[in-house]
């Protein structure tokens, strides 16, 4: 059973790096802005924010916000590596994603020198730690969008996500096609394994402090979620505000 979850999920990480591409074309290609895309104010957990117009240098911060902008086809010119996964660092599932490599940042205390340097004219920081002094910096460097209205600390939903980036990006209908592709990819992935139907799973990592699980709202327990799975019920018992509990 593990043997076989994990074959699929691999199998689905590859089929969510190729959203984005239409006809062969290349997620690095930029997109450029639909009609009328601009002003576009995007509700975030410090206020609304409004981009003027389509962004020329953006900075990807969050968990994801770099595959986002991929996948919707504008490579940021600086990113943040969370997985340290090295190069462009971003998975090996994602082929051909940058046309030329962005400066990675740092993740949970970036330099913010380092992306002022940048000159960019929009950061991504949907998926983040969501406190307040990391927004008030770097909206002092650039427009940011921070995670969505009611989000706590790294847990912003993935479709809020894709919203999010793509109506600031400028590409709100590309977006609403992402969220919908992935959405039947998951249900036909869940369509052919019913197996995992109601099976009960944890989704757990090892850091310095010890072994944690996470909890629902997680994108990791999102991901099985959509498959089938359910979380186990006595991490959800020990839920709290943070995106995992310890073990």
């Amino acid at each position: 059973m593990k043997r076989r979850a994990a074959a699929l999920l691999a199998t689905t990480a590859v089929l969510l790096a190729a959203c984005g591409s239409d006809d062969g074309e290349s997620a690095s290609e930029t997109t450029g802005a639909e009609s009328g895309a601009f002003p576009a104010t995007i509700e975030t957990m410090f206020g609304p924010v409004t981009v003027e117009e389509q962004s020329e240098r953006v900075v990807a911060l969050g968990w994801g916000d770099a595959e986002t902008a991929l996948a919707l086809g504008v490579e940021p010119v600086g990113a943040s590596d969370w997985l340290a996964f090295g190069g462009d660092g971003v998975g090996p599932w994602v082929e051909d994603g940058y046309s030329e490599s962005p400066e990675i940042i740092g993740t949970v205390e970036p330099s913010f020198e380092q992306i002022a340097a940048l000159t960019p004219d929009l950061i991504l920081d949907t998926a983040s730690s969501g406190e307040q002094a990391r927004y008030d910096t770097l909206s002092g460097i650039a427009t940011t969008i921070g995670p969505p209205e009611g989000a706590t600390a790294y847990q912003t939903p993935r479709d809020a996500q894709i919203t999010m980036v793509a109506t600031a990006l400028g590409v709100p209908e590309k977006g609403e096609e992402l969220v919908t592709e992935l959405d039947e990819q998951f249900a036909q992935a869940a369509a052919d394994h019913p197996e995992f139907a109601g099976k009960t799973v944890t989704v757990a990592a090892y850091t310095s402090d010890g072994w944690g699980a996470y909890v629902s709202r997680d994108a990791r327990v999102q991901f099985l979620q959509d498959l089938g799975f359910v979380n186990n019920p006595a991490v959800e018992a020990m839920a709290g505000d943070n995106f995992f509990v310890p073990v």
